[in-house]
Order: structure tokens, then sequence, then C-alpha cells
């Protein structure tokens, strides 16, 4: 019988072996060499380029691909290091240190892939002319130049701070970066305006987007080619004549990107025919948003959009590959995909959600009840605002004191030494305000947690059908990847520390409704009898004994909370909240490695003395419960 088992186990592999099921080792070698890593920014143009390099690299060249998704200077390392094999966008004014590589070999300029495009500060044209289709007057009608923005600051209002104006800058750790913010201190915007960082390409685009569909006025830094320049219509404010002087100063326009296809010095060694072609590669800024607004308003793929900007540039195409393989591209084209397409590897059908309707849904919703989440946000910056105050007018060295009391109190002297010379070391680092910027986003997302999750926690552990509705929502809210909670709080409640502290919310509430459920169902139901047969009532019995003897589990949520609100600080920095995350994220996307381990430290100080703090204060708080 082990024999026939072995027999047709060896048949079947060897019959798979011949439908290239089972790849061989030379089948494997063959693959490995002709597989190409893609750099993937994050926005449409880089995606759609990769599509298009992708396609050729399959069709003509008998390549497989991927892309690998992260920050522009995160993919600019994997370049060097060789991780990635081709950027088909290379930005190369955002990245410091391009210049410095290129002159050391470290990687290869294959050729420009498009070097027309504008950036600079955009609004919306109803902001300046007004759209008497959408019933909107204009609300700034002489903004002409970036200069002009000075005298708007009430109609680009800023949420956090209402008697400022806010800009909307570039993206922490882009070089631009420095250059809008020395251009907003050049024109005296810093008079009147803060100058508000976004964390991220998807946040800085989301922010453009609401506000437009809203019929809001909003003033943000932005480039050219996007989806979002060509669907909605935005206007480039006028600046001074570029100045190769003084344009990084901030003074005058800024000067068109050289937009360039990088490859790492391995790849460009090994596949000349593929590179040679990447080296003809050319584009336009106009026909990359052609491609991007016909992908927005047909719903297609990145490869749709690739083959029909093949048949509709058949020229251009040509003009990139030798006759032979332009042949070859448009003969394929349309079949080969299906032809080569493997059911045992690919599943053979998907369904066509239309996810465009849930977005619009979703969008429709957040306007539709916008007064609503204003008033929610407007209170949540207010709790912010109010505790940030309270933690600055602490002066830093009562603080510092402060904290050598507590772990002296709960502890002993060396512990309470140790604790203020860490807290120090923020600050002699020049970090202590973002560190209160950072603890009062904490301290009011902890707040919220506490208040919401306590008598949650209490319904679940005495209800059933409580029980039964609640575990499937907390199961998916503790396994939720962490940056899902960034989108309803961006779409519901903007950019800043309000959303900050919703996404924080939704993330840290988990532990503290099921400490408190656990705490109390965990109670012997002869104590709760023994209660309620001296008469107590259900409330006198929860308040006296039930939360008395669930307490240690229930300060056992209380610190996980807090712990799980730190953990949020760097991930909620990607929607503009500020403090110490957005230093750490800083650091990440200029691969800034000392700034990085001391920003890094700095949260890991806060979070250590938040952790053993309260830890020390809750034990003292169940010994006091025991002993009375």
């Amino acid at each position: 019988m082990n024999n026939k088992i072995k027999k047709i186990i060896s048949f079947l592999f060897v019959l798979f072996i011949g439908l290239g099921v089972v790849p061989t080792d030379k089948a494997l070698a063959e693959e490995s060499e002709k597989h190409i890593i893609f750099a993937d920014a994050g926005w449409d143009s880089a995606r759609f380029h990769n599509a298009m390099a992708g396609l050729v690299a399959e069709e003509v060249f008998g390549y497989t691909f991927e892309e690998l998704t992260g920050g522009t200077t995160i993919l600019h390392e994997g370049l060097l290091s060789g991780e990635i094999d081709v950027h088909m966008e290379v930005w190369t004014d955002n990245i410091a240190s391009y210049m410095r590589d290129i002159e050391e070999n470290k990687l290869v300029e294959l050729g420009t892939n498009f070097d027309d495009n504008n950036q600079g500060i955009y609004v919306p044209r109803y902001v300046v002319e007004g759209d008497p289709e959408r019933g909107i007057e204009p609300m700034a009608p002489d903004l002409k130049t970036v200069k002009d923005l000075k005298k708007y600051s009430d109609v680009f209002q800023d949420e956090e701070k209402p008697e400022m104006g806010r800009l909307y800058g570039s993206i922490p750790g882009w070089e631009v970066d420095k250059i809008m913010f020395n251009k907003y201190n050049a024109y005296g915007l810093d008079s009147n305006f803060v100058y508000f960082r976004p964390g991220s390409e998807a946040s800085l685009g989301a922010s453009i987007s609401n506000a437009y569909e809203k019929g809001e006025p909003i003033a943000a830094y932005y480039w050219e080619p996007t989806w979002l320049t060509g669907k909605y219509d935005m206007v480039l404010l006028e600046d001074d004549p570029y100045d190769p002087d003084k344009y990084k100063d901030g003074i005058g326009e800024l000067p068109s990107v050289d937009v360039v296809i990088g490859a790492s010095n391995e790849f460009n060694d090994n596949n000349p025919e593929f590179v040679e072609f990447l080296k003809k590669y050319e584009t336009s800024s106009a026909l990359t948003s052609e491609a991007l607004a016909y992908m927005q308003d047909t719903g297609a793929d990145y490869k749709e959009t690739a083959v029909w900007f093949i048949n509709q540039n058949p020229d251009l195409v040509r003009s990139w590959l030798s006759e032979e393989n332009g042949d070859k591209l448009f003969t394929d084209l349309g079949i080969g995909a299906e032809a080569k397409k493997s059911y045992f590897k690919e599943f053979p059908f998907t369904f066509d959600v239309n996810l465009n309707a849930i977005d619009d849904s979703i969008r429709n919703f957040s306007e539709k009840y916008d007064g609503f989440f204003s008033k929610i946000r407007q209170g949540l910056i207010g709790q912010i605002n109010f505790t940030e105050n309270v933690l600055n007018f602490i002066p830093w060295f009562v603080f510092i004191i402060l904290v050598f009391i507590l772990g002296y109190k709960t502890s002993s002297l060396l512990t309470g030494i140790l604790y203020a010379a860490l807290l120090s070391f923020i600050g002699f680092m020049g970090y202590w305000t973002m560190m209160t910027e950072t603890l009062s986003i904490v301290i009011t997302s902890v707040i919220i947690s506490l208040v919401l999750g306590f008598p949650i926690g209490i319904l679940v552990s005495k209800g059933e059908r409580a029980d039964t509705i609640m575990r499937p929502i907390l199961d998916t809210m503790q396994t939720m990847p962490v940056f899902v909670y960034l989108i309803p709080a961006l779409l519901f409640f903007g950019l800043g520390k309000a959303p900050a502290v919703i996404a924080t919310t939704i993330y840290s509430i988990v532990p503290m409704i099921r400490m408190t459920s656990h705490g109390i169902k965990q109670i012997d139901e002869e104590v709760i009898e023994a209660s309620k047969a001296f008469g107590s009532t259900y409330m006198q019995s929860l308040i006296k004994v039930m939360i008395p003897q669930a307490l240690p589990t229930i300060l056992t949520g209380v610190n996980q909370t807090i712990m799980m609100a730190m953990a949020m600080v760097v991930t909620t920095s990607m929607i503009g909240a500020g403090g110490l995350g957005m230093e750490v994220l800083n650091s990440v996307n200029r691969i800034e490695i000392g700034r990085g381990i001391v920003s890094g430290t700095s949260v890991v100080i806060v979070a250590i003395l938040l952790d053993r703090l309260s830890q020390a204060w809750f034990t003292d708080k169940e010994d006091n419960g025991i002993e009375s």
C-alpha cells in the first residue's frame, strides 16, 4: 500500500512539473533572475509608471515584477542597498543626499521621466472666483500670490488655533519641506498663519479632497502630476520669478523637479536590454495627468490604464523600443495577460466591487453630518488645548521635581533620581514642548477611553446579549491594522490633534473594556449573593462589592490603555498630530539615524515613566483597598 502511494505521489509530482505547477530548481533560478522590484512611493503617478514599465517588462522581456511600498527616503535607501531594482519616479529635489549618492556611484540615473511639473501653494479656484453652480461666493477675490495669503488668514482658519490661518506644508522629511517652511517665514506668514505638516502624502491629498468636496477654503503645498490636480480645478498661486540662489531660502518660485528613473547598480549591470528601454522611457507631466484622469474617471486599474496609454500614444511608446520589440508589444496587448494566466496560482475569478461607491457614501455621510462632527472636533480641541496649557503652565523644573517625588514615594530615592534624570534628558535634547504636546494627546485619549470603556465593560460583564454583540467588535478593534483607524478619523475630523485622539481612543479603549468585564466576571457569585442577602441593590452591590473586588484587574486595564495610547504616538503623526511622533516621523523620512535614536528614546522614556508610575500608583491603591 505504501509503495502504491509513493508511486502515485511521484507520478503527480512529475505531472505537476510538466504542467508548470511545481517549479524546478532551474525554473526558480531563472525566475529570480527575471524578476523586478519597483519602488512604490504611494502616489498614483508612480504606480502608473510602474505599471507601464512592468507591462513592457512582462510582454516584451519576459520578466515578472512586484512593487515595494515606502516613503521617498526609505525607498531611496532600498535602491542604494539593491533591495529595490528600479524607481520610476525619483523626485531628486526631495532627497537631500541624491547628488552626493550619484557622484559616489551608489546608484545609476537612467534618464528623465518628466521635468515639466509644477509645485507650490495651491488653492481651489472657487476660493478666488467662486462657483455659481455650487452656490459658492468668492472668499478671497484678490488672492493671486503667495504673499497675498497674509491678508486672508481668517479665510483659511486653523481649527486648533482659530485666531490663526492654516497653511498646509509639505511632507515631513522631504527636502521641499524646508523650502516651504523658509517661504512661510520669509513672506511673514508666521505672524498670522500656522505652518501645518500633514504627516504623509495620503493625509495631505485627503485634506485637499475633503475641503474641495465640501466647498471649503484650503491653502496647501502640492505638486503635479497627480489625479487630484487633474480632477479638481486648483490654482497655483503666483510667486516671485525663480532665482536659483534664493529659492531654497523660500524666496521665489520653485523650479520644476527633474523626476528621473533610477536603478540599483546590480540591476543596471545585469539587465542591459531592459535598462536600455528605461533609458529611452520619457513622458511628461501633462501625459501622466491625462492617464491619471482617465483612471479616476473610468475606475480602471493601473495596468488597464497602461494599456490605454499605449493605445493612445503608439508613436511615443514605439520610440522606447526596437522595431521588433515594439511589434511584439502591440501584438500581444490584450491577449498576453489572459494567455499566461495560471488558475493554479491565481484565483479564477473576482467580484467587481464598486469601491468608489463606498468612498462616495462615506464622504456624503461626513458632509451631511459635518456640523455634528465639527462640534465633537471643537470639543476635543478644547480639551487637548486645556490639558496642554496646564502642562505648559507647570515650570519644567517643578515638573521634574514632581516626577522625582513620585518615583521616591512609590519606589526609592534612587528610582526618583533616575526618573528625574530621564525626564531631564528630554529637556536637554530640546524636546520638552514636543513632550507636553504628546502628553496632551495621550492624556485626553486615556480619559475618554476610561470614561467610555469602564461603563461598557460593566455592561458587557452582566449582559449576555451585550457580550455577544461586543465580542466580535472588540476582536476587530484589536486585530485591525492601526493605520486603518486613521482613515475614519481623517474623513470625519480632518487633520491634527482631534482625529489623533479619536484614532488613539479607538485603539486603546479595548483593554479597558475587556479587563473591566473580566474583573467583574471572575468575582465569586457567592460574594455577590451575600451582598444581595444583606439587602443591597444592584448599584450598591456594584459600587461597594464588585468594583472593589475587580479593582486589581481594572487597574491593569487602565495601565494597558495608557501604554496602547503611547504606542499610537508615532502612527498619529501621519495625520498631523505633532509632538514627539512627528519628530520620529521626520527622522525616518530623512533617514537621520541620530535624530531618530534621540527622538525615539524620548518616546520610550515617556512611555516607561507613565508605565512605572501608573503601576506603582495602582499597586498602592490596591494595597490601601485591601487594608481598608
